[in-house]
């Protein structure tokens, strides 16, 4: 036997041995897709059947690109230089400072990240003269995101508009897009699409990477979206050879356009097609597994599967009732105390569904002195102090980057204020040209004289630098910049406290350059760029720390943990309140909570509170995925006051959801066979039935005064809490609170 197949169950052996034509693996959570795909790419190799340069792996992250290229090595037992492992967005981004010129940029474009995205189209909306309010520059971002992943350009969006709201999406979009080629950038959408479009409509280029790569594998396939799989189709050769690996119980990202039909339909896609199950589970014990499974079994848009393990039963799951978010998070904190006396903090994690629920829990563990990390908060790169050496580095590398330019010009301050940079904005629109051009030839424009000599001192430490972009290692000239800019000094006069957290930071960026120098010789601030605009939250996830891990349930994707807490299962926040009239997007919620129970490996614990404050309202019905738990797997334990409602509800107007009875059943609460999610009434209980409002009844047309005109899709409380749910045109579903919306019944 060869021994890259030691060790494999037969379905992975499959799976590796496979090499010919199109290969779906659906791996289940804990099957060992990667211990899969790293022998099928050794396996590959060491058959001879391609070249290292000829083989193509994509998947999600920076972390498991870096994961599986390393396995590769050892298996290898050798430095693999030329294999390809990377992100969908890393390989199109290396390809594009080849072919930039066939889309009609130049090599050296920047990387724009969300923020700076949002900034640019905000300043098209200004400078178009459209209101922001009904076209707030975020939610216009992701309208033009989701053309982007759909291939539809600024021209083909502008022709299939239509009404008010669409046109003038199509003005901003097309805008922003003009405005991106203007100063060389791109955002994240662009270097998908804009490979797509090189590969499709230059037939040299297209065929000259059709015929390199003979082997393309594809990780976590089933949050691919529609231009990640249009461009997978347009780099695969007449061989087929394509491996894709997921499991469509895990396809959690379709609020940011990932399709599940793209594993759905894989057969259908590519016709003749081999599918391989894999079903043995190695990570979590039979009681976990059969919960997940119970849930998952809800879902109608899954080929289905029967994971399994030889472990152990392992414990029953615990289930918390508690009273408050408050209650929650100090059981939950003593559970962690508890556990940590035989399990290390860093195999712990806190999973919930919004960031916003991780402050009564960090809250609780700063109490008890219990080390702690955030994953998915403020990111590292998106620190002001990091933002404005990164747009300083950005500017050096492309001076055609107006954002980076409108950033730093006056930072630290110059005494360069908003006028002079509109004048420079305005002088380069005229001239055609970028902001840095302007600024460079000040002394020639009369509207800039008055500060000309301010803005060559700022010039000359841009120029200084890019004389050095080529000869100078980038932490060498990363750290020199910082000390001509004096940002040391400039950050500790802002705040004596927290100035030094920022300068730690600063010092922590240097160190992060050291480390890119060291790993690559030749690596210059092109090269370094390149590499850290692409960074996620997930990448800076250190296991190594012993620190309890708060995050949310999207950021826990692909990881794994010996203890395992799942907070705030209550409806209306998990699942959320809008995905209850979707029922794909119900199911996703489901697939979501299947994603978190499977990250635990021996120990699973979930929590719902009968009361939590979110937008002014009362929330106090437990998650049907609680429900869906088969009873004798769990074991409740029910942390409620008998008294827990004497304070909280003291008329109708207080709140705006049915309260529990104190002394609610489990049964009632879980639901049984028949079980109703609402509760039975409990005689002498004070008890509040809900009243509609005719006046906002579901199905009405009304007008808002920024919104415009939407339909009210659902409407819940009373009096001053009602708070209505409405579809608005060109907007999208909002939650408002009927107090303060100044509506218009229109319809």
């Amino acid at each position: 036997m060869h021994y890259l197949l030691e060790g494999l169950n037969d379905a992975q052996r499959q799976a590796v041995e496979t090499t010919d034509g199109p290969l779906l693996v659906i791996a289940g959570a804990g099957s060992g897709k990667t211990r899969v795909l790293t022998r099928r790419l050794a396996y590959i190799l060491t058959q001879r059947m391609a070249e290292p340069y000829q083989m193509l792996a994509v998947t999600f992250t920076n972390k498991a690109a870096g994961e599986m290229k390393s396995r590769v090595n050892e298996l290898m037992r050798t430095e693999i230089a030329e294999l390809q492992v990377s992100t969908f967005h890393s390989f199109c981004a290396r390809m594009l400072r080849r072919e930039a010129t066939a889309a009609g940029y130049d090599s050296t474009f920047t990387i724009l990240d969300q923020e700076d995205s949002v900034s640019l189209i905000r300043n098209c909306i200004k400078d178009l003269k459209i209101s922001d309010g009904q076209f707030p520059a975020k939610g216009q971002a992701r309208k033009i995101s989701d053309a982007k992943n759909q291939l539809i350009s600024a021209d083909q969006f502008a022709q299939a508009a239509s009404g008010y709201f669409e046109s003038r999406t199509a003005e901003i979009y097309k805008l922003y897009q003009r405005r991106l080629r203007e100063c060389n950038g791109m955002d994240f959408d662009d270097l998908i699409f804009n490979t797509v479009w090189i590969l499709r409509n230059n037939p040299e280029i297209g065929e000259k990477y059709r015929n390199r790569f003979r082997y393309l594998l594809v990780d976590e396939y089933q949050d691919t979206n529609r231009v990640q799989y249009l461009l997978l189709k347009s780099l695969l050769g007449d061989h087929q050879n394509i491996c894709v690996v997921g499991d469509e119980d895990q396809s959690i990202y379709g609020w940011r356009g990932a399709d599940i039909r793209n594993i759905l339909e894989f057969e259908k896609d590519f016709p003749g097609a081999k599918i391989i199950k894999l079903e043995q589970n190695y990570r979590s014990t039979n009681i976990i597994l059969k919960a997940a499974s119970a849930v998952i079994q809800n879902n109608q848009a899954r080929k289905g599967k029967t994971l399994w393990a030889q472990a152990e039963d392992g414990e029953r799951i615990s289930l918390y009732l508690v009273d408050s978010a408050e209650d929650e998070a100090v059981r939950m904190v003593d559970v962690v105390d508890q556990r940590r006396k035989e399990t290390s903090l860093k195999e712990m994690v806190i999973l919930y569904r919004t960031n916003a629920q991780s402050r009564p829990f960090e809250e609780q563990l700063r109490r008890r002195n219990i080390p702690y990390q955030i994953v998915g908060g403020i990111s590292f790169y998106q620190r002001k102090e990091i933002k404005d050496l990164m747009a300083y580095l950005k500017l050096i590398a492309n001076p055609k980057d107006d954002v980076a330019f409108g950033r730093v010009i006056n930072y630290p301050k110059r005494g360069i204020g908003d006028k002079t940079l509109a004048d420079i904005g305005a002088l380069g629109a005229s001239e055609q040209q970028p902001m840095y051009e302007i600024a460079r030839n000040a002394a020639g424009y009369p509207e800039l004289s008055g500060k000309a000599k301010k803005i060559r001192q700022f010039v000359e430490i841009v120029e200084k630098y890019r004389a050095r972009i080529d000869s100078d290692p980038i932490d060498i000239l990363c750290e020199d910049l910082v000390t001509d800019l004096k940002l040391i000094e400039e950050l500790r006069a802002e705040d004596p406290v927290i100035g030094e957290t920022k300068v730690e930071n600063i010092e922590a960026f240097i160190e992060g350059t050291s480390e890119f120098a060291r790993g690559r010789a030749d690596a210059n601030l092109r090269d370094y760029l390149a590499d850290i605009s692409l960074f996620s939250d997930i990448d800076q996830y250190r296991e190594i720390e012993e620190k309890i891990t708060l995050m949310t349930i999207h950021s826990a994707k692909g990881l794994e943990f010996e203890v395992v807490l799942i907070v705030g299962l209550e409806e209306g926040l998990f699942p959320l309140q809008r995905t209850m009239i979707d029922p794909m997007e119900l199911e996703e919620e489901r697939r979501l909570f299947y994603v978190a129970a499977t990250r635990a490996r021996k120990q699973l614990f979930l929590s719902s509170a009968t009361t939590r404050f979110r937008f002014g309202e009362v929330q106090s019905m437990a998650s049907r995925f609680i429900k869906e738990i088969p009873a004798d797997l769990l074991n409740k334990h029910d942390l409620r006051a008998r008294t827990q409602y004497h304070a909280s509800v003291q008329s109708p107007a207080t709140t705006s959801a049915r309260p529990y009875p104190s002394h609610q059943s489990d049964a009632d609460l879980l639901g049984g066979a028949g079980g109703s999610s609402v509760p039975a009434r409990v005689k002498g209980e004070t008890y509040y039935e809900y009243e509609e409002n005719e006046i906002y009844r579901v199905g009405r047309i009304v007008a808002h005064p920024t919104f415009g005109r939407g339909k009210i899709l659902a409407a819940e409380g009373f009096g001053d809490s009602l708070r209505l749910e409405i579809s608005f045109t060109g907007i999208g579903v909002k939650k408002i609170m009927a107090k303060y919306a100044k509506l218009r019944v229109v319809g």
